[in-house]
């Protein structure tokens, strides 16, 4: 084969796995209508990117790129070992075993999902790529959920009896629909896309306009405390640790005084009844805070009575508690509570481990010359992914993320960011 062809060839091949790419960042909110197994027309084109990445990875001689691997090897066979159990103990006929399978098998398509993204991060021109996709998709579906907001087109905001007022779009579930375009803030922002400033600050906006439209407390607390923590880790690049970590303490002590001096139920009772977007926002804090502290008190009291240290299996928590005759009955809604009652002592492990590999590949790459030049090109306020780092895990206080697509397409890029970062790969480029 001569050198035209073979150049003609790996040309096409990198065009197909552009169009992937941006394919996927396009369809991240598509989640309904919903497939077997909570699938979406989204996972179609993340099965697209994936095969297209392994491709450019073969053809590219690229090495394929596997980041937490350990973390998600150790929370898979920590479910998988649930699942197997609650099949020989009796309660198949609740259908756990099968429940169980399908999040395992999530545990791993997310995962691969993230490879994907780290692998094709060896080009930062396609990492690039990556980013203005996720940065102008994101803009580009807040604009439509506003407008079907304005028109009040229920088909486009996704609104239902259920949930009030509040917004999904296309992702089904208000909070989920929050996370997404809270994340996608932050990558915007580090990103810098668009790259002129009143631009990115009208894109800002739409974003930051669509979490309001979810009513999503959870989304707009994590939004906040993450805004906080970005400012911070920006003043302690310019003015030292000691200076970020005191004005931090300040910060958080003057939220503790609000908290406990403002009197939100006075605020609900004064104007829930006018207003709906009070009443399905800051007016529903009381019944969901009721609501969160219960369930955690029903996992709780679950595991303790349990003599199995291995976890009721993944997604069986509502299941189990039905069962139980518990006095209140729910998923776990909390990654934290979900890992050690669904996977045991091992899924929290594997769970400490990821938290501490993506929160260290976010400070490598944060650090001062943590990038080369090209890379900080293309991504040059890597600080704020730490940030977005903080808002999925305020998030992950509320309800299960571990599964949600694009939090993953986060922890992909971080990981392609610090792997363009290490000695070694600097002067193999």
């Amino acid at each position: 084969m001569t050198a035209p062809v073979v150049a003609a060839k790996h040309l096409s091949h990198w065009r197909l796995t552009k169009v992937a790419v941006c394919l996927a960042m396009v369809a991240l909110p598509l989640l309904r209508p919903v497939g077997p197994g909570n699938t979406g027309l989204v996972d179609l084109a993340l099965l697209g990117a994936m095969t297209a990445s392994g491709l450019w990875a073969s053809i590219r001689a690229h090495r394929v790129q596997l980041p937490y691997a350990l973390p998600v090897l150790l929370m898979a066979v920590a479910g998988a070992v649930a699942a197997m159990r609650a099949s020989l103990v009796g309660e198949a006929t609740l259908g756990l075993a099968g429940q169980s399978v399908v999040a395992v098998f999530q545990d791993v398509f997310v995962f691969l999902w993230a490879a994907a993204i780290a692998t094709l991060g060896q080009d930062e021109q396609l990492l690039d790529l990556f980013c203005r996709a996720w940065a102008y998709s994101a803009t580009a579906w807040a604009a439509l959920l506003i407008v079907g907001e304005l028109l009040g087109i229920a088909a486009i905001t996704g609104i239902t009896a259920r949930d009030g007022i509040r917004a999904s779009l296309t992702l089904g579930d208000p909070n989920l629909a929050a996370d997404y375009f809270l994340v996608a803030l932050f990558v915007m922002r580090a990103a810098q896309r668009p790259r002129r400033t009143r631009w990115r600050w009208l894109a800002c906006a739409l974003v930051v306009t669509a979490i309001v439209l979810t009513l999503s407390n959870g989304g707009v607390l994590a939004l906040a405390v993450a805004t906080a923590a970005g400012w911070l880790f920006s003043l302690a690049r310019r003015r030292g640790l000691g200076m970020a970590l005191a004005v931090g303490v300040g910060l958080a002590a003057g939220g503790a005084v609000a908290y406990t001096t403002v009197d939100l139920n006075s605020v609900v009772a004064a104007f829930g009844e006018k207003s709906s977007f009070v009443r399905d926002s800051i007016g529903r804090e009381q019944e969901s805070g009721g609501s969160r502290t219960t369930l955690i008190k029903e996992s709780v009291v679950l595991y303790l009575n349990s003599d199995n240290v291995w976890g009721l299996g993944p997604a069986n928590t509502e299941t189990t508690l039905k069962a139980r005759q518990a006095a209140y009955v729910k998923e776990a809604h909390d990654d934290y509570v979900a890992a050690l009652l669904e996977r045991g002592v091992l899924g929290t492990v594997g769970l400490i481990v990821l938290g501490a590999a993506v929160a260290v590949r976010a400070r490598r790459v944060a650090a001062p010359g943590g990038l080369p030049p090209r890379y900080l090109a293309v991504v040059p306020r890597p600080d704020l992914l730490g940030a977005g780092l903080v808002a999925v895990g305020m998030s992950a206080l509320f309800y299960e993320t571990l599964h949600f697509r694009h939090v993953w397409a986060l922890f992909g890029l971080i990981a392609a960011l610090e792997i363009a970062g290490r000695p070694a790969y600097r002067s193999a480029s």
